[in-house]
């Protein structure tokens, strides 16, 4: 292997400042709990996440446009790319340095977070800490690329792509993102592109609940309620 240069003969790590904190993932146990934690090797130049919406569309009669009816949120993913080296690096003096090693063995802790746990049955919860950003979720796919080898074909260099998405417990989605929540009677209009079904979804969060507003209004059946009917939503 080739001699190092002068910036291949410093401590890297010797040089960052002490307050320069380390990316790392939390594993959870079936009770939320940090288990154990993984530190990244180096931090990540960058991450993406990404929200989005579901609507339903259906045809509206004697309309080029179609009915759109929201759903609901879809769970928000981050998206992450790790790098790991574990190629010869000077530890104290020019004249000493660390062994290379094989990085699989880095990666591996990592690959290992969408394999089914202990009495879990599922791959382990996790948080994905770094700076401001503490994203509790699980891993849905690790994609492992190996870009750099010693001659005989050991691995020392990868790049680990992560892909989380969010899930949070019950009273955790209250608090992140509650519904409205009807502490009284109100009034909603029917109208061609507003359904009993759309009131029950955008009042309590439920579409089945659809059935509290027709026994509460008398409404024999529900399919045919004529457009600018107004009818009341009761309070649960």
């Amino acid at each position: 292997m080739p001699a190092l240069g002068a910036l291949g003969a410093l401590n890297i790590t010797s040089m960052l400042p002490e307050d320069l904190k380390k990316a790392k993932i939390e594993v959870l146990d079936e009770r939320g709990r940090k288990s154990r934690e993984i530190e990244v090797l180096f931090n990540p130049s960058q991450y993406t996440l990404q929200d989005s919406a579901k609507y339903a569309t259906r045809p509206r009669p004697g309309s080029d446009v179609p009915q759109m009816t929201f759903i609901g949120g879809n769970a928000t993913t981050l998206q992450v790319e790790l790098f790991f080296d574990t190629s010869p690096v000077l530890t104290t003096t020019v004249l000493t340095s660390a062994k290379a090693t094989d990085v699989s063995k880095k990666v591996k802790d990592f690959e290992e977070l969408v394999y089914i746990k202990g009495n879990l049955h599922a791959p382990p919860s996790v948080k994905f800490k770094w700076g401001s950003l503490s994203f509790k979720g699980v891993v849905t796919d690790v994609k492992s690329t190996y870009t750099k080898f010693t001659e005989s074909g050991m691995p020392i260099q990868a790049r680990v792509e992560l892909s989380l998405m969010s899930c949070y417990s019950s009273s955790e989605k209250k608090r992140k993102s509650p519904f409205e929540s009807p502490d009284r009677t109100k009034c909603r209009m029917i109208r061609e592109d507003l359904s009993i079904w759309d009131i029950a979804l955008n009042e309590y969060g439920d579409v089945s609940k659809w059935k509290v507003i027709a026994r509460a209004n008398n409404l024999a059946d529900p399919l045919h309620i004529p457009p600018g009917t107004i009818i009341k939503v009761p309070a649960l």
